[in-house]
């Protein structure tokens, strides 16, 4: 449950000195489509140990936990050079108080999306969690002032239709386990928007430490309440959950540096046929043609928006140059 980090172009000053030439962006669409799909594949695959775990006999909120630290340490690696280069005083944060409001958000997120894992088929959980752009364009729109055009809002309307179709509501019984995917949702939602004001003075390292560390910390209360004692099997599990986060992270984010999001977002989307066949083969789940259908249209409508917010990023870029 990471959001992508939203990079932030601020024009020069009018009498700055000219800058040196920036390197061009590495354009390798291959590698990209690559590098995404085998993220999607890890993303299924950790929704399965969740699964799993919960199927062992822990709780969420201590499986939230556990996906937490493990992840935290996986991730610990990767800030060394960093920190070597720049001394401590790098991970402090401009905005504490905005750094702590989204990891508290992710927090409640990643709780309510690992309560949802364990009530709800691999699947539907999976396309419910397509809203998370379509939620955060809203909010986009009524907190950040952002200007929505029809088309956008269009989409919208037609990705919350493709949740209706598949809830039906009226016409098969409405499962808990829905609230809590719908809530996780807005969660990534707000994270998602707490990181475009984060962009403009924090390096996107320092917000996926001071993430994962307030995750930790944010899961860990609820996680007592809940704790039971665990079995050498329960820690494995709980490790290959931070790993395959970690690495399914690494693999997402080098998918947009190595090319561009419109070219790699698309295989973003390949997490539901994954966790689908996850969900068959693992756990028995079968999913009907008409919650395909809903998926289908929840994808689609989350698709176009960020493919016309990236366009509106990149016209607005240009402009700022000129």
């Amino acid at each position: 449950m990471s959001p992508p980090v939203t990079e932030v172009d601020v024009p020069a000053a009018k009498h700055a000195p000219p800058r040196a030439p920036v390197p061009a962006k590495p354009n390798n669409p291959m590698l990209g489509a690559a590098l995404m799909t085998l993220a999607a594949a890890l993303f299924a695959g950790l929704n399965g140990l969740v699964k799993y775990a919960s199927n062992l006999g822990l709780d969420p909120l201590q499986i939230s936990f556990l996906r937490s630290i493990f992840a935290a340490g996986a991730m610990m690696p990767f800030l060394i050079r960093p920190i070597l280069a720049n001394g401590f005083a790098y991970l402090k944060p401009v905005r504490p108080g905005l750094m702590l409001f989204r990891g508290l958000s992710a927090s409640i997120g990643v709780m309510l999306w690992m309560t949802a894992v364990t009530m709800l088929p691999l699947a539907e959980v999976t396309a419910i969690s397509f809203t998370a752009p379509l939620f955060a364009t809203i909010g986009s729109a009524l907190l950040l002032g952002e200007i929505v055009r029809a088309r956008r809002w269009s989409a919208i309307a037609i990705g919350f239709v493709g949740v209706l179709i598949i809830l039906r509501p009226g016409m098969i019984p409405l499962e808990t386990g829905v609230f809590w995917a719908i809530g996780a949702a807005g969660g990534m939602a707000v994270a998602a928007l707490v990181i475009k004001l984060l962009t403009r003075t924090e390096p996107a390292d320092r917000i996926v430490f001071w993430t994962n560390v307030i995750l930790t910390f944010g899961t860990l209360s609820p996680a007592l309440w809940v704790w039971q004692p665990m079995t050498m099997e329960m820690w494995l599990v709980g490790i290959a959950m931070g790993a395959v986060g970690a690495i399914s992270h690494i693999f997402l984010t080098n998918a947009f540096a190595v090319a561009d999001a419109s070219i790699v977002l698309p295989f973003d989307y390949t997490r539901l046929p994954f966790v689908a066949v996850v969900g068959f083969f693992a756990f028995g789940e079968t999913s009907d043609l008409v919650t395909w259908l809903g998926a289908g249209l929840i994808a689609a409508s989350a698709f176009y928006v960020a493919r016309r917010e990236q366009q509106i990023a990149k016209k607005a870029q240009s402009a700022a140059r000129t």
